[in-house]
């Protein structure tokens, strides 16, 4: 899995980020290259005002270091968002 930080999106008062997980696959014949790509949400990451909350997909609430050990970097980044 590899997960990245998308852009952080401004809503009003709010900064909205979301979690994906990216995965690209390949093939290949000696006639046809073949290739996919996939792109999945894993967390949202709300801050407002200096507050800023984390949910998986399905709603269940992720603390920092499990945002952190899914994308490093991550918290702090949308934390310090302007």
């Amino acid at each position: 899995m590899t997960v990245s930080l998308d852009q952080i999106v401004t809503v009003g008062p709010l900064r909205i980020a979301v979690l994906s997980d990216c995965r690209v696959s390949t093939n290949h014949t000696k006639e046809v290259l073949l290739f996919a790509g996939q792109k999945k949400p894993v967390a949202v990451l709300i801050k407002h005002n200096t507050t800023l909350t984390a949910f998986g997909v399905d709603g269940t609430p992720m603390t920092r270091d499990q945002i952190e050990a899914l994308c490093q970097g991550a918290w702090r980044a949308v934390s310090q968002a302007h």
